[in-house]
């Protein structure tokens, strides 16, 4: 009973005693030596850059493929500026029909009056 304690005690002190040196584990020493800054050489020469003509390419698809009033469709692409559009067919008061599509790669819309009427975004 009186060794537990002894122990712990001798424990602690080896704990305590491996925790608090910082040495040097290989025992190698690095000698520091002073570096001479290098010259940098500044150049100011213009770079000439390369000039790219750029062309912007119409695009327009339709999904339904043109004027086709009983199909729901949506037509995307982009103008002559990079811009992107995208403008789907929609029903406006159950009768009326604004259905959109391409014409020489330009949205273009029309109206029409569905005489069956207009729903989910088409003609009956």
């Amino acid at each position: 009973m009186e060794k537990t304690p002894l122990l712990l005690f001798i424990l602690l002190i080896i704990l305590i005693s491996g925790c608090s040196n910082e040495s040097n584990i290989t025992g190698a020493t690095t000698a520091l030596t002073s570096v001479e800054p290098i010259e940098e050489e500044i150049i100011d020469e213009p770079i000439e850059e390369e000039k790219e003509n750029i062309t912007t390419v119409r695009l327009c698809h339709d999904t339904d493929n043109g004027i086709v009033r009983w199909v729901k469709g949506k037509i995307f692409g982009f103008y002559d500026n990079a811009t992107r559009f995208e403008f789907n067919d929609y029903c406006q008061n159950f009768n009326y029909l604004w259905e959109f599509y391409c014409e020489e790669e330009n949205p273009k819309q029309q109206i029409f009056l569905c005489t069956n009427g207009c729903e989910d975004d088409h003609c009956l």
